[in-house]
């Protein structure tokens, strides 16, 4: 094969500028800003950002695998390198960790909230949310699913995911009270201690007792 190409080797290698003396970069340097809603928009996919960046304009590194966002000088955020599927005009790479804090302050808008089947972290949590959306009036299955992903986002995202699998298969909504005993049980309540100070006339007692 290498010999058939000879020629046209001959005939591009006399084209060839000699290499860089230093590596070139392997990313590519991007600005975005940040939204009032934790996310921005880099090369046709929405990503979403903790709450304290918004507003923030980042310099957003892109590498084959992975986004690096810079602020000042220093590299605040980094995450996997996300695409549009196929047929899809905007990809979304949403972390709900970074958007449940707003979530928790207006439960309400979760129903009709843009980024919402892209939020779920693993596919009970959607099916969770298509039952209580049937079963429940709008109201309370917004404010349910908000707390569960805040008790996902807790850390017990893969524990409670059992939990809900165990619902479905039952037929059972969350209980939301049950499952954060279950998971997050309140701490209990430390004691008061009180320590009372001897006086020193104990003390006299005492070397008068070991004389």
């Amino acid at each position: 094969m290498n010999t058939r190409a000879a020629k046209f080797l001959v005939t591009e290698r006399a084209m060839l500028k000699p290499l860089p003396v230093r590596r070139t970069a392997e990313f590519e340097e991007i600005p975005a800003k940040v939204s009032k809603y934790a996310v921005f928009t880099l090369k046709g996919v929405l990503y979403s950002v903790p709450s304290p960046l918004i507003g923030h304009r980042l310099m957003v590194r892109q590498y084959a695998q992975h986004v690096e966002c810079w602020l000042g000088g220093q590299c605040v955020l980094k995450l996997p390198r996300a695409t549009p599927a196929q047929g899809q005009r905007v990809g979304r790479a949403i972390d709900y960790r970074h958007l449940v804090g707003a979530l928790k302050r207006k439960p309400g808008a979760f129903a009709r909230w843009v980024l919402r089947d892209a939020a779920f972290p693993r596919a009970v949590y959607r099916q969770t949310w298509e039952r209580l959306a049937a079963q429940r009036p709008e109201r309370e299955a917004c404010k349910t699913m908000v707390s569960l992903l805040v008790l996902a986002a807790d850390g017990h995202e893969a524990q409670l995911a059992q939990e809900l699998e165990q619902l479905i298969e039952l037929d059972q909504l969350p209980d939301l009270n049950a499952l954060t005993q279950l998971l997050a049980p309140p701490k209990g309540d430390v004691p008061q201690v009180v320590v009372t100070l001897p006086t020193l006339a104990v003390y006299y007692h005492l070397f008068e007792a070991a004389l």
